[in-house]
């Protein structure tokens, strides 16, 4: 599909000031669909809540808000925290880059600004984890601040309604930023904020958006011309490349497992894990005397599991090993150790980790311990 050009340039002011109207004229049955972050003015927890909400659907978001709020209710209880806690309640949530800069952010803020969360764009805009589009929300939703966002659904309606569909990403994202800033509302921009919000979400959806209930249909592109399936543009879709890994799960006599801190790049970052082997099984043994100076024994192999990426699908095959019992192994750097998979463990760990830990306590001890 290729739009005309001159169709529906964004600097039309009347179309902008139309779309305004007609979007705080809504009236929405339902207004922030009920969800516990809508129509807040507390900055922490609006920040939080879109934090979480990156690349993630808010009803999947809302449990880990509850209880990320119940245990930091502000912001200075979040920076006091370990980052291992912030991340055991971001388990599942995944994007755990989001975390620990959430972490970091909130030190940030008690240390520069005395644990106040700063009002202006720009200071919040430098915080680490938030962009522009956050950054946006935070200040009208939080502050009534005008400010445009550019989430996945503002995004959707603003393509759909003024025909946007340059080739190019650069000049799309461009002409998306210049209708965001000039439709945002100056007066009730947190109206605003939260209804283009709820327009993408519940109406103009990604699939069979319902053009019949939009309150903004009459001056759209899009419905105009039978071409919402076709806006926004999709990017070229990336062929998901599939990835693969053994977890080798080490018990020892007393039945604990050995986990180890995961760099804080790459994926899991931070999180705790099971050691991870690319070898073949001859050299197992070898590798973990080397790397953690540990005598173990290869037990049983468990059945491959499949772990899904935004981007790549991993495959797991779990390695049930023993350590030999007068081995004590070199377990005094801080980002290894034995954990009792008997008692809740109080430090993030990937979703697939959990579960093999789960299956690990119906397993009996080798009796050759």
């Amino acid at each position: 599909m290729n739009v005309d050009p001159k169709r529906n340039l964004p600097d039309q002011p009347e179309r902008c000031t139309d779309f305004s109207q007609l979007l705080l004229a809504w009236d929405n049955a339902l207004p922030g669909r009920g969800l516990p972050w809508a129509h807040e003015s507390d900055p922490y927890r609006v920040w939080v809540s879109e934090i979480m909400l990156q690349q993630t659907q808010a009803k999947t978001v809302i449990p880990y808000f509850e209880r990320f709020i119940e245990r930091f209710p502000a912001i200075i209880d979040l920076a006091d925290a370990p980052l291992d806690e912030v991340l055991r309640l971001w388990t599942g949530l995944g994007y755990y880059s989001r975390a620990r800069n959430l972490h970091k952010a909130a030190r940030q803020v008690v240390d520069q600004y005395a644990g106040i969360f700063p009002r202006s764009f720009a200071e919040v805009f430098a915080l680490p984890g938030v962009g522009r589009s956050t950054a946006g929300a935070i200040c009208a939703l939080a502050f009534g601040v005008p400010t445009p966002i550019l989430d996945g659904n503002a995004k959707r309606v603003y393509a759909r309604y003024f025909g946007i569909d340059d080739e190019k990403e650069s000049a799309r994202m461009r002409r998306l930023w210049r209708v965001a800033e000039a439709c945002t509302a100056k007066t009730e921009c947190q109206k605003y904020t939260q209804l283009i919000m709820d327009l993408g979400a519940t109406v103009c959806t990604p699939r069979n958006p319902a053009c019949n209930n939009c309150p903004v249909s009459s001056g759209c592109y899009a419905s105009e011309h039978g071409a919402t399936h076709m806006l926004p543009r999709k990017g070229q879709r990336l062929q998901r490349k599939t990835k693969s890994t053994a977890m080798v799960m080490v018990r020892n006599r007393n039945g604990e497992v050995l986990l180890e801190r995961r760099p804080a790049a790459g994926i899991w970052g931070g999180l705790w894990s099971f050691p991870e082997f690319d070898g073949t099984l001859e050299n197992l043994a070898d590798e973990f005397g080397q790397r953690y100076q540990l005598e173990i024994t290869l037990d049983e192999e468990w059945e491959e599991l499949s772990h899904e990426f935004t981007h790549f699908r991993l495959k797991i095959k779990p390695l049930l090993a023993r350590v030999a019992e007068k081995t004590s192994g070199n377990l005094t750097r801080p980002d290894i150790a034995f954990i009792s998979i008997d008692s809740p463990f109080d430090r993030g760990m990937p979703v697939p980790v959990a579960e093999l830990i789960d299956r690990l306590q119906a397993i009996p001890i080798n009796p050759e311990h």
